[in-house]
């Protein structure tokens, strides 16, 4: 009987082995297909990437959580090489899809394509969905509530929902503290430099994947100079009203006693103030965007992808 029991475990190893190296092929062949097209990708004529994950499953024969991890790793590898090369993404969400569909508690998947999938492959809507269905696996996840709250706000407009995520969030264990700040400045309508930076800052420091920390830490700059361009705005005004005239550098604003010191310039370059708008500018030739707001934003809002401009 042992006899009989180990070879049929043995039978199924094997079994699992071949079927996952069918598996992998599988999706090799049709990566390198897609990627010689990527113009055609997502359109109906095109092959999908690998098969949905009710075809994935009998096939795994139980396995589906090993059968999961081989797919996240390619998941990776294809966002990697996209991150380095064209930072196009047309089959990101479809993979993050069909991971979360055959290992459901894949909550690091969850947390990947929240931040991921809005801010640096211009899909917002599908971040949404992915960290709505994660909701939906760990309804006591503060930080996914934390991150769709986040999303809704920084993207859509819509702080009725984000107040309501941000608050749920607070109420989950192991919650931050300023989640329940966070929700509170949503719901009195409190938007501003400040509270996108302070966002920003939280969710970098619970992200756990280098390439997601910097396309955060991009966010991160534009809302800092967007902060100091509200809090240089009235400085240079009352010094124009003082002298007729603009000043020349922030070191002039200094002088003058009108600012404390002068703010390092987030990129890297020298800030400067524009002689015929009077708006901050960088030497690096970045510009803040409006209040709380960010360049991939505005674009997201207006419908345009950033990887067109």
């Amino acid at each position: 009987m042992f006899d009989i029991a180990l070879r049929m475990a043995v039978f199924r190893v094997i079994a699992l082995l071949i079927v996952l190296g069918m598996l992998a092929a599988t999706v090799a062949l049709s990566s390198q297909r897609l990627e010689q097209r990527p113009s055609a990708a997502g359109t109906a004529a095109e092959p999908v990437y690998v098969p949905r994950a009710e075809l994935l499953r009998p096939l795994s024969l139980g396995y589906h959580n090993v059968l999961a991890d081989i797919l996240w790793f390619r998941t990776i590898s294809y966002f990697g090489q996209h991150y380095q090369a064209d930072r196009t993404y047309p089959w990101l969400a479809h993979m993050c899809d069909i991971v979360t569909d055959l290992d459901p508690k894949a909550d690091h998947v969850y947390r990947f394509a929240g931040v991921v999938l809005p801010w640096e492959a211009n899909q917002v809507d599908a971040g949404i969905r992915l960290l709505e269905k994660g909701a939906r696996a760990f309804p006591d996840s503060w930080l996914i509530h934390y991150w769709l709250g986040f999303n809704y706000y920084y993207f859509k407009d819509d702080y009725r929902a984000a107040a309501e995520y941000m608050a749920r969030a607070a109420q989950l264990p192991g919650a931050h503290a300023n989640a329940a700040r966070f929700a509170a400045l949503l719901y009195a309508k409190q938007y501003s430099p400040e509270t996108t930076l302070q966002l920003l800052r939280e969710v970098e420091s619970e992200v756990d994947n280098e390439e997601m920390r910097a396309v955060i830490r991009q966010q991160i700059k534009e809302a800092q100079m967007s902060l100091d361009q509200e809090r240089l705005r009235a400085p240079i005004e009352e010094f124009r009203a003082r002298a007729g005239r603009l000043p020349a550098s922030l070191d002039e604003l200094a002088r003058a006693h009108l600012i404390a010191y002068v703010p390092p310039d987030p990129f890297g370059g020298q800030y400067a103030i524009d002689q015929a708008s009077g708006e901050l500018t960088s030497s690096t030739g970045q510009r803040p965007s409006r209040l709380h707001e960010s360049s991939m934003r505005n674009r997201v809002l207006e419908g345009e992808s950033p990887r067109d401009l």
